[in-house]
């Protein structure tokens, strides 16, 4: 019976530390034993260069956006959104 008290007050204990050190203050550290920090390894690697067929795609993109922006009022008076203008330019700019 005495191990069962034991125990119980056992496992209190160890619920009310574990709250108290998860809600510790910022300034507070808690225990290094439980808390390992780890720092991300430096980026090694390069990025690839863009393909020419990704740098085409951006340069349609900024192509639309500047004509979007251009005639917006004129384009939204016509019944178009953005979702209906760039499938259209898209086109026009890819045939060209």
């Amino acid at each position: 019976m005495r191990l069962h008290w034991l125990a119980a007050l056992a496992a209190l204990v160890l619920t009310v530390d574990i709250a108290a050190a998860q809600t510790a203050p910022a300034g507070r550290s808690r225990s290094s034993a439980t808390e390992t920090t780890t720092t991300p390894p430096a980026s090694t690697t390069t990025r690839r260069p863009r393909s020419a067929a990704q740098l085409r795609n951006d340069q349609i993109m900024r192509d639309c956006g500047a004509e979007w922006r251009r005639d917006k009022t004129r384009l939204q008076a016509a019944g178009k959104s953005w979702r209906t203008f760039l499938p259209e330019c898209r086109a026009r700019r890819v045939r060209s």
